[in-house]
């Protein structure tokens, strides 16, 4: 359950003042797991690791984090609301981003008839993607966009690194279930400029969103690259939720620099979700295939089964056996087999 407190109090700690706004919400999550990983055979890393895992970063049910957020009425249907989030590693209590307020940091106002206008830290498409249409776990304890691969950075699903700084976006209404959204990342001359265009419908049993991503041209380049685009989908049969995804990627390499080998690649997924009563069950499969700059092409792949089981509204225990495989699969940078047990509380 989300706490409300006294906005003088909480805004005093942060700014000092805050006389328009009459409270902001305290919330968050702390997750944390133990895990035992098997790495590929040609490591010298014996058998076996033991750890103590954060639950966001590495396989966990969501990662840690707690926030503030809050909205003031401003009258004619509009109205202006923040968002601030932190991430933290339980088993350290390092932030997880290097950052303040790494998850989300933003102000935004709101018209009932026009829509968001949001300014500041947000996600990427490709991770709303990601967590409400296409990975059965939300990125969790089976997520679907892990890196593969020693040295290439290549992930069986992007999700365009999360986050984007520096962001404008802009959210329609909602229409019967269908909602549009589009946002540019300012590379402010630094970085190249993020673009993002997200079309989802909600209704009933179903939920399916498609989605194009890019980077801007920056420095010596003249054309976009690391063109993505995302289509997810699942459906609540009552029994059972079924899950699939699909991703195409273009000029991968370029995001990258000369160092990636990569150059197009396509991701899958196919998962499954069934409920009994306070457990849930999945199961979900992801494969990927990479067009290599030098020629020919390369597979990754994982799939895993998880129990979810809700203790209360607020906290769940978790358990995962996954396995990562593909083309140089002795190589611990690909195979990874994990097991783990996990506690996620919300607050």
């Amino acid at each position: 359950m989300k706490k409300s407190i006294i906005a003088l109090a909480a805004l005093g700690a942060f700014a000092g003042a805050a006389s328009a706004q009459s409270s902001v919400t305290l919330y968050g999550r702390v997750d944390s797991n133990v895990a035992y990983t098997t790495p590929g055979s040609n490591v010298n890393r014996g058998d076996g690791v033991w750890a103590l895992n954060e639950g966001g970063s590495r396989t966990g049910a969501g990662g840690s984090r707690w926030g503030l957020r809050g909205s003031e009425d401003l009258g004619g249907g509009l109205s202006a609301y923040f968002q601030l989030e932190n991430g933290f590693d339980a088993d350290t209590g390092a932030s997880t981003a290097g950052v303040q307020f790494g998850r989300t940091a933003l102000v935004a106002l709101r018209s009932v008839s026009l829509g968001d206008v949001r300014f500041g830290r947000q996600d990427t498409f490709s991770r709303l993607m990601n967590v409400n249409f296409s990975d059965s776990t939300g990125l969790g304890e089976m997520k679907i966009d892990e890196a593969v691969g020693a040295g290439s950075g290549r992930p069986l699903f992007q999700s365009y690194g999360q986050r984007v700084n520096n962001a404008v976006q802009y959210i329609s209404p909602n229409l019967s279930g269908f909602q549009l959204a589009a946002m540019i990342g300012a590379g402010e001359g630094a970085t190249a400029r993020y673009q993002g265009a997200m079309a989802s419908y909600r209704q009933g049993p179903l939920a399916v969103a498609l989605s194009y991503e890019a980077y801007d041209s920056f420095g010596t380049r003249t054309s976009a690259f690391n063109d993505l685009i995302h289509i997810g989908a699942n459906y609540n049969f009552g029994f059972a939720t079924v899950y699939a995804a699909y991703q195409t990627t273009s000029d991968f390499g370029a995001n990258l620099g000369a160092a990636s080998p990569i150059r197009d690649y396509d991701a899958y997924n196919v998962a499954v979700m069934v409920p009994f009563g306070a457990f849930s069950l999945r199961a979900q499969y992801t494969g990927a295939k990479y067009d290599l700059v030098a020629g020919g092409s390369q597979d990754a792949s994982k799939y895993g089964v998880s129990a979810r089981y809700q203790l209360s509204k607020r906290t769940m225990l978790y358990s995962a056996i996954t396995q990562r495989s593909g083309d140089g699969k002795e190589n611990f940078a690909v195979k990874r087999d994990i097991t783990l047990l996990g506690l996620a509380h919300n607050f």
